[in-house]
């Protein structure tokens, strides 16, 4: 979790920095020569995408990890004891993925990433007793 924290911040800043560096350097204003707003969008989707990709990654190695030593336990279980235990800890390990998986995604929407996000769906709520049909 803290490895997707710092990878965010640091898409961030780069980001940030990639847009404005040229025009600093140039010594004009910004505005000048910042990109146009699709390309800034485009950028800030794709990076958005790839930090979920990222997100998404880990649980699923979490996952496969889980199932792994669900497996395994299994293979050794020599009770009903045994067994139940390693399934315990194959739902537990699945809980634990999963409320990482929710806090990250939480952390992530409420980055700057996040709150400016195109890919999020906007809702358009219309008056059905309108008599403007």
């Amino acid at each position: 979790m803290g490895a997707i924290r710092r990878w965010v911040g640091v898409t961030v800043m780069v980001t940030s920095l990639g847009l404005a560096t040229p025009a600093l350097a140039s010594g004009l204003p910004a505005q000048r020569f910042a990109a146009p707003a699709a390309d800034r969008s485009a950028h800030h989707a794709q990076t958005y995408r790839g930090v979920m990709a990222a997100i998404d990654a880990t649980f699923a190695r979490a996952v496969a990890n889980a199932t792994r030593t669900l497996h395994v336990r299994m293979a050794h279980a020599k009770s009903a004891a045994d067994r139940i235990d390693a399934r315990n800890h194959y739902r537990v390990a699945i809980v634990k993925a999963t409320q990482e998986r929710q806090l990250e995604v939480e952390q992530l929407d409420q980055s700057p990433l996040g709150k400016n996000n195109p890919d999020q769906t906007v809702t358009v709520t219309t008056d059905t007793n309108s008599t403007d049909h």
